[in-house]
């Protein structure tokens, strides 16, 4: 056997086992269109590559050519080709106001004060508003998904982060623990890891990200923000695949209960461990006691890119992660922001949009809003969704390409999607291919 010979075989004996680990993974995570193309695909390379040996044993000189067409496609996958797009921010001038939040607008009842001083101050939202609350609320009876039992505990357990909203700050120790920067970091880093979550990051608090304004809360209400720390600390918990790929049903609601939940106890216990230092440190959880943007903290942390549905995109579970923020005068060592290929795959892959039910992820190029290039959601018809089904749906964070669990081949690909456009645009059809376009639900 020749030299030629031998990596023919090796090239060939490598890319059927790539796809039938391929069809073992997609069995495992329980998708049969992958598992069966997988199967299917491997199948006919193993015929077209050994069969046509035997059948017509080429010479060297012709089998160098599927090991150059196979060895120049393994390049292009992986090697740095086009250049990685990036979140493009201009001069942010305007603060976000919690008021005008669809979570906080969504509250505001017919005949009290908080009803007649935001609508005088914003008119145009008060007919759309009244739409919303004409349909049932989220995990309420007469929403589509409803279910008396688990409906009511995952509310419980929102109930138990409101309870939670006035733990968020508290009294700062009076003897300051002088502590390095790099220390200090390393010691949060590993407490936050420690205590559940995926990932964790550091990043100047930009003063933009801070809400203008009081909206939702046991702070008074329209009360002006005045957020003054210097750090932030963010963090990420991973959702579950199974709970995630359950969506728009309740189970996945219910992760997200949970790992509110879990965010929120780690921010205030690390809020309060940095106070017993003797820094000022205030946890900012969901129910809500936000008091900051978090999507463009994490991103500033260096926890990932912000994706085409505004969510955090992480580099290990993707779309499939909550987030949770502590900010601080804590001396501390910040991160920087990361690309691997997030803003240019999205530009081409469209999925979320394709298949999001209420048609609010736009499907165009971004556009500038508030300074920072993003693709601006219609949280009006999202939110009216939600309340349609009772669940907050999540059928954008099942699609994303990058929510696939961390496995060999999906981790192969995310690298080739860091690298190499040719990879991004390769991998968004392949993931149309084995996945489909559309979600089933």
């Amino acid at each position: 056997m020749t030299v030629t010979q031998l990596v023919f075989f090796l090239v060939g004996l490598s890319g059927g086992l790539l796809l039938a680990l391929f069809s073992l993974t997609s069995i495992r995570e329980r998708k049969p269109r992958a598992a069966w193309i997988s199967t299917a695909l491997g199948a006919g390379f193993a015929l077209f590559w050994f069969g046509g040996y035997w059948l017509w044993r080429p010479g060297d000189s012709v089998l160098l050519i599927p090991i150059g067409a196979t060895a120049l496609i393994a390049v292009l996958f992986f090697a740095p080709i086009g250049r990685r797009k990036v979140l493009r921010i201009e001069e942010i001038t305007e603060r976000v106001d919690e008021r005008d939040v669809m979570f906080a607008r969504e509250a505001y009842e017919p005949g009290t004060e908080k009803y007649a001083a935001y609508y005088a101050m914003r008119p145009e939202n008060e007919a759309v508003d009244r739409t919303i609350r004409k349909l049932p609320p989220l995990l309420a009876s007469g929403g589509r998904y409803y279910d008396p039992e688990r409906s009511t505990y995952i509310d419980s357990v929102f109930a138990v982060l409101e309870e939670m909203t006035g733990l968020v700050d508290g009294e700062v120790d009076s003897t300051r623990t002088d502590i390095p920067p790099e220390e200090a970091t390393r010691t949060i880093k590993e407490l936050v890891r420690r205590m559940s979550a995926a990932d964790v990051g550091v990043a100047p608090l930009n003063p933009a990200y801070v809400y203008s304004h009081v909206g939702r809360g046991p702070e008074p209400w329209g009360a002006p923000i005045d957020l003054r720390h210097q750090f932030v600390i963010a963090f990420t918990l991973e959702m579950d695949y199974d709970k995630v790929e359950a969506a728009p049903d309740l189970p996945i609601t219910e992760e997200t209960a949970h790992r509110y939940l879990g965010a929120a106890t780690i921010s205030i216990a690390l809020a309060n461990f940095i106070r017993e230092l003797g820094y000022p440190a205030r946890a900012h959880i969901a129910g809500s006691n936000y008091q900051i943007m978090l999507p463009p903290v994490a991103y500033d942390a260096g926890l990932g890119e912000l994706g085409r549905f505004g969510y955090l995109i992480s580099p290990r579970h993707g779309a499939r992660v909550r987030l949770g923020a502590v900010t601080t005068d804590l001396p501390l060592i910040p991160d920087e922001p990361i690309a691997f290929g997030v803003r240019d795959f999205c530009e081409k892959c469209r999925k979320c949009a394709t298949n999001c039910p209420s048609r609010s992820i736009p499907d165009g190029p971004p556009a500038v809003v508030r300074g920072v290039e993003k693709w601006p959601l219609d949280v009006v018809s999202c939110l009216k969704y939600w309340r349609v089904i009772g669940t907050d749906c999540g059928l954008c964070m099942k699609v994303c390409p990058f929510s696939h669990p961390p496995s060999l081949l999906h981790n192969l690909v995310r690298a080739g999607i860091r690298r190499s456009g040719f990879s991004r645009m390769l991998s968004v059809y392949g993931d149309d291919l084995f996945y489909g376009r559309r979600a089933r639900f």
